[in-house]
């Protein structure tokens, strides 16, 4: 969970005002150093009796450790994709995209396989998850459709992230579905580059020594002093979600170094109104 998250770096920030190692810290609180790396990455939720022990030793201010566990509180609040409608369908990497993707100031996010999901049209989703999902049922991949376009929903209703897209030129051409499903997700595309809060650059196909060697990325930046900029990678059978500083920053890097290669939002959408008429 992300909240759980931001308390950790909390008290990570709280440490290191003291100057603390987490080695130090770790032996101060009666934990191992592993326990003490999981609790201030999130990967361990923190226990708001550990939270104020720790405040303690780190001398936080009674409104520092306020905010902390108002936060730690709202962790447990019932979130919408915990409604019985959804049980059994999303995956735990599913449970923390929708989290992210609803605590993030601005979203970056390249994949060279396919239009990412939350601009994906419902006949476009449904036929990537049906291919993604081999030998699932109906039933099985519609439940899964209809929470992608929640996820586009509340996206939409929450009017706070602005959506920065490197639409790989080859994901659009090779496309998932029939004709008529390209031609609407297409369409769809060139209806978002109007939109103030989504910025679509297209990733030319045809341009020689373009920086596309890292692979599927999404990039989550929130508001200052709340989290460092997280990555989030889809793998086989589940998510993963980084914080490492150095490896954040390097993805980063090869993101901004793409992201001033591809084509600029005029072309972009005349790029796409272009492949529309060559559907």
């Amino acid at each position: 969970m992300v909240q759980h998250m931001v308390v950790g770096h909390g008290l990570r920030s709280l440490r290191e005002a003291q100057g603390l190692s987490q080695k130090d810290a770790a032996q101060l609180l009666g934990v191992s150093k592993y326990t003490m790396c999981r609790n201030e990455t999130g990967e361990t939720p923190c226990r708001p009796e550990f939270v104020l022990r720790a405040a303690q030793i780190y001398r936080a201010a009674p409104e520092q450790v306020a905010h902390l566990l108002k936060i730690l509180d709202n962790a447990n609040e019932r979130r919408w994709w915990q409604g019985s409608e959804w049980r059994g369908v999303p995956k735990e990497k599913l449970h923390t995209l929708a989290t992210l993707e609803e605590v993030a100031q601005r979203i970056r996010v390249y994949d060279r396989d396919r239009v990412p999901g939350l601009l994906q049209t419902e006949d476009y989703a449904r036929a990537v998850i049906r291919v993604g999902m081999t030998g699932a049922s109906d039933e099985e991949i519609e439940k899964r459709v209809q929470f992608r376009l929640q996820r586009q929903k509340r996206f939409r209703e929450s009017q706070s992230a602005l959506y920065v897209c490197l639409l790989d030129e080859v994901s659009v051409i090779r496309g998932f579905g029939s004709k008529e499903t390209m031609r609407g997700q297409i369409s769809h595309l060139v209806r978002l580059a109007d939109d103030p809060r989504f910025s679509l650059l297209v990733v030319e196909l045809s341009r020689r020594n373009m920086p596309i060697g890292f692979g599927q990325t999404m990039l989550f930046d929130f508001e200052e002093q709340l989290l460092p900029t997280v990555l989030y990678e889809e793998r086989d059978g589940g998510g993963l979600v980084c914080q490492e500083a150095d490896e954040v920053d390097h993805r980063i890097k090869s993101f901004d170094s793409l992201l001033k290669a591809s084509l600029s939002k005029t072309r972009s959408k005349r790029r796409l109104l272009d492949l529309l008429k060559a559907l």
